[in-house]
């Protein structure tokens, strides 16, 4: 397994500025948190559910190439340790169960 923080710099509510992912070992996303600007804070995959909320696409090896994705400084990728994906997932999880359960 690996972990993931992508940091996303922009100026969107309707969009997480931190995505934090932990991926098996395909690279696919297994679970992930989502932060939003106005305070909402969305957790998919494992026990939550809402499994098509996670990316459909492996992530790449080389963090770089999300980085290189956007405009430069858009996206800041880098590896985190599981006890800090599984703090957040823990502090996450009283939580509403995301966007994605709005429409179940």
């Amino acid at each position: 397994m690996d972990y993931v923080l992508l940091e996303w710099n922009h100026d969107e509510d309707d969009e997480p500025y931190l995505i934090y992912s932990e991926l098996d070992d395909a690279r696919y996303e297994k679970r992930k948190i989502e932060f939003f600007r106005n305070g909402l804070t969305f957790s998919y995959g494992a026990e939550r559910g809402h499994p098509e909320a996670l990316g459909d696409a492996p992530f790449p090896t080389d963090l770089c190439e999300l980085e290189r994705a956007g405009q430069p400084g858009e996206f800041i990728a880098r590896k985190i340790p599981p006890s800090l994906f599984y703090e957040v997932w823990n502090q996450v999880q009283e939580q509403p169960d995301g966007f994605m359960g709005m429409f179940f």
